[in-house]
């Protein structure tokens, strides 16, 4: 009984929504009269989606686009991450200071900002996913590095360890738990990008979830956006799956 309410607000708040997003999709589309026709199953929506070369381009798009930068983000984090470890107390403060400041300013406000830096495009959809995740991933790796002690690297490099050896066997395998969060972070955020695509990006840099933003607000095809967001969550659910077993 104890856990009866957190049951119920899991059941309002996270099932019901879903079960209502799965039977949207089944529905049949309103054709200019609705958004969709209640109390009618179909399986168009679901047939569409994969027998349209479009949105099958744009499956392959958003899963390519995301692993791409996950690799970049993890490898600029991972690296800034080593370094602020290795500072001592106050000045990876500051650093870390400086690794959160731009979370501080309206991400529309940042997004116009780049826009006058970067270019249009993919290059510009990547770099501006990059740096929007860079914080995040550096804070989890640098908390995962916290288990880290340096005494545990003094004695590495005392018995004789090389610099890459001390890496691979002491600092690697202690940071993993954050890394691993990172990871999972950064590929659940790349493939269900939007902002990046929405103002850098064309009609060959779409996503998922820019697809599924034009189908229910821009052509009210709302079996369809269902269909797409279903089609979302079963490409990130083995991601949540792999950092929940991971935990376990």
């Amino acid at each position: 009984m104890k856990t009866l309410p957190a049951w119920t607000m899991l059941a309002l708040f996270l099932a019901g929504p879903l079960a209502l997003l799965v039977r949207v999709s089944l529905c049949e589309s309103g054709q200019g009269r609705g958004f969709y026709v209640p109390a009618t199953w179909t399986l168009a929506a679901y047939c569409d989606i994969f027998t349209d070369p479009v949105t099958r381009g744009i499956l392959l798009f958003s899963v390519l686009a995301g692993l791409g930068i996950t690799v970049m983000t993890l490898m600029i984090a991972y690296s800034l991450a080593l370094f602020i470890h290795g500072l001592d107390d106050q000045p990876r403060r500051y650093v870390l200071s400086l690794v959160v400041f731009p979370k501080l300013c309206n991400v529309l406000a940042l997004i116009y900002g780049l826009q006058l830096l970067l270019p249009r495009g993919l290059i510009g959809v990547v770099l501006t996913e990059v740096y929007l995740l860079l914080p995040y991933a550096i804070l989890l790796i640098v908390a995962g590095m916290g288990r880290i002690e340096k005494s545990l690297i003094d004695a590495a490099r005392g018995l004789g360890a090389s610099r890459r050896q001390t890496f691979m066997r002491v600092t690697l395998p202690l940071s993993w738990p954050g890394l691993l969060a990172a990871t999972q972070l950064t590929l659940l955020w790349a493939m269900a990008a939007v902002l990046g695509p929405i103002f850098f990006g064309g009609p060959e840099s779409t996503t998922l979830a820019v697809e599924l933003q034009r189908q229910a607000t821009e052509y009210n095809r709302w079996p369809r956006a269902a269909a797409l967001a279903v089609l979302l969550m079963i490409v990130l659910t083995p991601i949540l799956w792999m950092g929940s077993r991971e935990t376990n």
